[in-house]
């Protein structure tokens, strides 16, 4: 029954930047159904169509409060299902792949927990153990331009500038400014990871995991390291008019559309009457494409060498450890807490533990899980005590080491209480048939007792039930 400004939950140096958040996005169960009702009815059935584009309202907006759990995954599946059925019947074609569309991207974000849960140090180290050789440059001028927007790629940079002003972009930006951030610039993957994490306002934490190792090559269904989008010709194909970046670079506003994703190959009367000064009111490409191209055929090359000449020393022929070269990054592992816009920065995270924000820190190694039939060998062989088994589970829980660890998996490491444990009075062995003796002998022994007391309770004229 209080009002926000009761609670208390925005400080006054937060207003501010918080201004354009309150107009774009309104919290809370109903306003959630709204946004859900509004999309279904309105604008799903031209999703097919219209996702692509990176400005207004292309997209369902349901992100933020699927985060939060204003509305349930279940509930916006069902929705677009029923309207799915009843378009297929009505032979509606348009709508119902508009439907099957939207229904892959829900599935996507499923697809996301399945790999963090199974690999729960995704947040730190890429799926893939060849990129622990990539050198990474962890140039801290270029990650602070690419976060303030000024790159010299308007694309990119107004991806950039709408991120910091209402905390959300579209799905297409988002893969093409951190392309940029990992092709272009060769910046830890990581560093871009955290930054979407701290102003995302639907910072999913297995779907940011996801993105950045999707795009950087990281994952074996996701982009080829060796891909390089231009941002120039993604400027044309998804903003071809050049509104998107007219409404967030004020600068470029009065850029011809033929001009306006390149500037700088602009004739000088051109960018005269633009009011254009590059370098000035708007920066020159930080770099060009073809040295970005030539630096990252550079640096794959680099760690194909460097992966190789491990492979070869390696006795066994095979590496057990899955994780990249993050941790040579040293202290500049950590993100730069320089200004962004306006004088104000993210905010930094207290701790490790402040949301399970990701941590990079204290990086541990990660042995390849046995194959069955071996477990189920070393199982007959071996009959481990109650207690070792106890510590082994505790020490597999340590060995995760992750910041990122659900509820689920570690209720699966924790011995069940109800489940059958062998009584304190028998010691087991770790010969099967002392075991098997020693359990027989409890058994009898148990039984025992029970006759005797149903005995006793005949004797004393009671029964008992068996």
């Amino acid at each position: 029954m209080c009002s926000i400004e009761e609670l208390g939950l925005e400080n006054e140096s937060e207003k501010s930047s918080n201004a354009l958040l309150g107009k774009g996005w309104a919290p809370g169960w109903s306003n959630a159904d709204k946004a859900l009702t509004e999309f279904v009815e309105s604008n799903l059935l031209a999703y097919s169509k219209d996702r692509l584009r990176v400005g207004g309202n292309s997209t369902s907006l349901l992100s933020p409060y699927l985060h939060f759990g204003e509305v349930s995954v279940r509930k916006v599946f069902n929705s677009v299902r029923l309207k799915q059925i009843l378009w297929t019947k009505e032979g509606i074609s348009v709508g119902k792949d508009s439907a099957t569309i939207y229904l892959r991207a829900i599935g996507l974000r499923e697809y996301s927990r399945y790999i963090c849960f199974n690999f729960p140090f995704t947040h730190e180290r890429s799926l893939l153990n060849n990129l622990r050789f990539f050198p990474w440059n962890a140039d801290q001028a270029h990650f602070k331009a690419w976060r303030q927007g000024r790159t010299g790629y308007p694309l990119v940079d107004a991806g950039m500038r709408e991120l910091w002003a209402t905390g959300w972009v579209h799905n297409k930006i988002r893969v093409i400014v951190s392309s940029f951030f990992v092709k272009f610039l060769l910046l830890p993957w990581q560093w871009g990871m955290k930054y979407f994490w701290d102003t995302l306002l639907d910072a999913d934490l297995e779907s940011d995991i996801i993105g950045w190792q999707y795009i950087s090559g990281s994952l074996p269904d996701g982009h080829e390291l060796e891909r390089l989008d231009n941002p120039e010709v993604q400027g044309f194909n998804y903003d071809p008019d050049g509104e998107y970046v007219r409404h967030w670079l004020p600068e470029l506003a009065r850029m011809p559309a033929e001009w306006i994703h390149h500037p700088w190959d602009a004739p000088p009367n051109v960018l005269k009457a633009a009011g254009v000064e590059l370098g000035m009111n708007y920066p020159n490409p930080i770099i060009d494409v073809d040295v970005a191209r030539d630096r990252l055929m550079q640096a794959i090359v680099i760690m194909r060498e460097k992966e190789a000449a491990v492979n070869a020393s390696d006795a066994s022929g095979t590496i057990e450890v899955v994780f990249d070269n993050s941790e040579n990054v040293g202290d500049s592992a950590n993100i730069p807490k320089d200004d962004v816009v306006k004088g104000k920065g993210p905010c930094p995270s207290s701790s490790s533990y402040d949301q399970r924000v990701p941590s990079m820190q204290n990086v541990c190694t990660y042995k390849k899980r046995p194959k069955p039939e071996e477990d189920t060998k070393k199982l007959n062989d071996n009959r481990l005590s109650y207690k070792n088994e106890r510590i082994k589970m505790s020490n597999v829980d340590g060995d995760l080491c992750s910041t990122a660890e659900s509820s689920s998996m570690k209720k699966q490491m924790t011995v069940s209480r109800n489940s059958f444990s062998v009584p304190r009075t028998i010691t087991m062995s770790h010969d099967r048939k002392s075991f098997d003796d020693e359990a027989s002998s409890h058994v009898k022994l148990q039984k025992e007792e029970e006759i005797d007391t149903e005995i006793n309770s005949c004797k004393n004229g009671k029964t008992q039930t068996p």
